[in-house]
């Protein structure tokens, strides 16, 4: 067998799947061929082309992603990217971005978005003070490349302003700029996660549908729950075929963490005919604060505290959801459903149902 062509692992996806290669449908059942292997150089190539099957099967493959597929790079990929999201601030969302972000990057090479650009503080979480953030990109001329910031092994941060007004609302041509070299740049990566603003400003909304997959992040308070109820409305509206997980956070206790799930879910279901898809809780612990004063990820400042024991579960079942997912290419999207438009007007006032 050549140097070049790899066995397909006994848990491969094949085992079971069909694959379409090169144009042509090949149907692997329990079986696997020596034939099929001659088409795959590598087992990267077979994961890719997998996606792109179980795209085409589950319907998730949109003109946007057609797109995206067609422009692949040879030796390269679109980077599957998440978006860590709520409707209000202090929910507790930039402390699972920074820990599913540090999950990923044990996985497979990871850059960390701070997305809320003119207000960002994913750089203390994760122990750096970046030397150029996003401001530079935007005002200097730095590319993409130049202001990200080494963390952990496996894992870069492209970090956000701090209190810079102006970098919350980019100018179209400067959100045009950002998504043509964040498409450059993505090809370097396997995951990219977007930590991402509060609140339903164009710009957030702009990259929450531009992500693969979003996460909404909410606690039981009841004015968390109606406001990432106001976001998922104007999601579903901006980007109907999009599909959205959620966590809650800060939990009395597991009765409590399924009751909210549960509201959240027939609300939804029954305005917006929209069915998120809930990961489970994480509980109320006394290590989160401390992580965030360690300025270290909770995965790996206390992975064995009852929260990071959640993390782990959670950015888990994120990783498997990532791995198996065909990219639409974040920049390439951010570029489509962006542009630097308002909103339309019928989605002003997403509470009202």
């Amino acid at each position: 067998m050549s140097g070049d062509l790899h066995p397909i692992p006994l848990d491969s996806p094949f085992q079971f799947c069909s694959l379409t290669d090169v144009g042509q449908s090949r149907r692997v059942a329990g079986t696997r061929p020596s034939a099929l292997l001659n088409y795959l150089l590598n087992w990267n190539q077979a994961r890719r082309l997998f996606r792109r099957e179980r795209a085409q099967r589950d319907g998730s493959t949109q003109s946007v992603a057609d797109n995206a597929i067609g422009a692949w790079p040879i030796g390269g990929v679109c980077a599957a990217s998440l978006c860590v999201a709520s409707g209000k601030g202090g929910v507790g969302k930039s402390v699972i971005a920074a820990s599913i972000s540090a999950y990923c990057a044990k996985r497979g090479r990871t850059l960390l978005i701070d997305a809320d650009l003119g207000m960002g503080n994913a750089h203390i979480l994760q122990g750096v003070q970046p030397e150029a953030s996003l401001v530079d990109f935007i005002e200097r001329g730095h590319t993409i490349g130049d202001i990200r910031t080494p963390c952990k092994d496996g894992l870069d941060l492209l970090a956000g302003g701090s209190g810079i007004p102006h970098m919350a609302g980019l100018r179209r041509e400067d959100r045009a700029r950002l998504s043509e070299q964040l498409a450059e740049l993505e090809v370097s990566y396997n995951f990219l996660v977007l930590d991402s603003a509060a609140g339903i400003s164009s710009q957030t909304m702009a990259f929450a549908a531009a992500a693969d997959r979003l996460l909404l992040v909410l606690t039981p308070d009841v004015t968390s729950m109606t406001d990432a109820y106001g976001f998922l409305k104007v999601h579903s509206q901006v980007r109907p075929a999009g599909e959205t997980l959620f966590v809650v956070n800060r939990a009395i206790d597991e009765e409590q963490a399924h009751s909210t799930a549960d509201r959240f879910r027939e609300v939804s279901e029954r305005f917006l005919g929209v069915q998120p898809r809930w990961l489970g809780f994480l509980p109320e612990d006394p290590e989160v604060g401390s992580s965030v004063n360690r300025r270290t990820p909770l995965l790996l400042d206390s992975p064995g505290s009852p929260a990071g024991r959640a993390l782990t579960g959670i950015g888990a079942q994120i990783f498997s959801e990532l791995d198996c997912l065909c990219p639409r290419g974040l920049g390439r999207s951010l570029s489509a459903v962006g542009g630097g438009e308002p909103l339309p007007s019928k989605i002003s006032d997403p509470r009202h149902v």
